[in-house]
């Protein structure tokens, strides 16, 4: 099996993705993009709450052997070894009570899994351990769940049910139950769940011990932003440290980080530890956690209708938090969007059998003052989006759909574009993984850009959908 060093600069900022998918070919239209502040939610009872979560791309991808890492519904039996699965132990579900599993299939819609279907990408071909981009997509979805919005902003959510996660076609494997989601006013707080397992080792795989059940933290959230219809945001991976009793933790490159430290310390008992944390081994761009959406009704809340917007425009709503930078004595690190808005890509327009729609991401403008050598600072900046959405917070076409071509101007000594990335359906990875837009050797300031390009199956239903774009910089 796959197989603490303090945190430096790390910072993130969200900008909304929008595109149109037409039902016939089209010369498209302007889109008219405005910033709206976020809204905590309206004091009163949560009802009808459901989220949506793969946890990792790990948790869908290839395995070394047994085929490959899933998702199942409810709680697991007990094989009495380490072995893979078979259909007849009859362990695997894609259901149980409030709980499902899922995965998009071709066309990008969400559909249930099953025992065949639980280790194919959405085209249908068996996923492969040599690549990291090669995924299920499988994802948990929690429905029926109730709490309560607070008047201060706050809000707590729980819900009843289970799932497993079963790495290597089962030969390790663990269950989550009951998870709870608390945050405060300001979007901060964290998703717990009673885990239990069984424990054994790669070195001595006929090591088989029942795990005591414990609460651990499976996602730490930071500044979401929540309304009166749920959130979307991805937990909190990279630039994380963590304390490790194995492998240890590798703390470079973009991908570097962790789960929580309960998390980890609870996969040390499991034998899946270095899965959830960056360890230097090949599947590391896998391993960050994923977007998770959380949907629910606000009982009590008072719902303004949107006005009915003109034919040729759209309000695009974007999030703009505070960029906290560190400020070393020698100099300061920095980086921001050039401008507020939220970064439009128009009317698709049919070719073949898919849509496809192109635009720019807003500009990024890094500056570097740090002294100390050409080699003595180093930076980097990613970004990762989540799952595109027509307002149900349920992905509607996976963030593969998506890719970028990366550029630089205005750069200094050691600056280079990151790779470019094609969409899955022009035989890339698109951007559901994290990548480089750009990373420099030295201390160098840069303008950062990319040309971004979505296809999309012109099955795809008509409407407006919105995607969260993610950057992180290391520094």
């Amino acid at each position: 099996m796959d197989s603490t060093i303090p945190r430096r600069g790390r910072t993130a900022l969200r900008r909304s993705l929008a595109v149109v998918a037409a039902s016939a070919l089209t010369a498209g239209f302007a889109l008219t993009a405005t910033t709206a502040a976020s809204a905590a939610p309206s004091e009163g009872t949560i009802t009808d709450a459901s989220f949506t979560w793969g946890l990792s791309n790990e948790a869908g991808g290839g395995a070394f052997f047994g085929g490959c890492n899933f998702l199942s519904a409810g709680t697991a039996g007990d094989t009495g070894s380490s072995r893979v699965w078979t259909e007849a132990d009859g362990f695997y579900s894609a259901s149980s009570g409030d709980v499902s599993i899922v995965k998009p299939d071709a066309t990008g819609a969400l559909v249930p899994t099953s025992w065949a279907t639980k280790c194919q990408t959405p085209a249908g071909t068996p996923v492969s351990a040599a690549s990291t981009s090669s995924l299920t997509k499988n994802a948990v979805v929690f429905g029926g769940g109730t709490g309560t919005a607070a008047a201060d902003g706050s809000v707590e959510v729980s819900w009843n049910g289970s799932f497993t996660v079963a790495f290597y076609g089962g030969l390790t494997y663990w269950t989550a139950s009951d998870p709870v989601l608390t945050l405060d006013a300001a979007g901060n707080g964290e998703l717990t769940a009673t885990a239990s397992g069984y424990g054994t080792s790669m070195e001595d795989q006929t090591q088989w011990v029942p795990v005591a059940a414990q609460e651990i933290v499976l996602a730490d959230i930071a500044g979401a932003s929540v309304g009166d219809e749920g959130l979307t945001v991805t937990p909190a991976y990279l630039g994380v440290p963590v304390t490790t009793s194995g492998t240890p933790q590798a703390t470079t490159g973009a991908s570097w980080g962790s789960f929580p430290q309960s998390f980890v310390d609870f996969q040390n008992l499991t034998g899946q530890s270095s899965y959830w944390y960056s360890s230097g081994g090949s599947r590391d761009a896998a391993k960050p956690a994923s977007p998770l959406a959380v949907d629910w009704t606000v009982e009590g809340a008072v719902v303004t209708p949107p006005e009915e917007p003109a034919a040729d425009e759209r309000d695009i709503e974007v999030t703009v938090p505070t960029v906290v930078t560190p400020e070393p004595e020698d100099g300061s690190f920095g980086w921001s969007f050039a401008g507020g808005d939220a970064i439009a890509l128009g009317t698709a327009t049919q070719a073949g059998s898919t849509f496809v729609a192109e635009g720019a991401m807003t500009p990024i403008t890094v500056t570097d003052t740090r002294t100390g050598g050409a080699s003595a600072y180093q930076w980097s900046i990613s970004g990762q989006v989540a799952g595109f959405t027509s307002g149900t917070g349920t992905a509607a076409f996976g963030a593969d759909a998506l890719g970028w071509t990366p550029s630089v101007t205005g750069a200094g000594t050691g600056v280079a574009a990151g790779a470019a990335v094609a969409p899955q359906l022009q035989g890339g990875p698109g951007l559901a993984s994290s990548g480089i837009l750009a990373s420099s050797s030295a201390a160098s300031g840069a303008t950062i850009g990319a040309d971004l390009r979505l296809v999309i199956p012109s099955s795809t239903p008509a409407g407006d959908y919105t995607s969260t774009l993610t950057i992180t910089a290391l520094s």
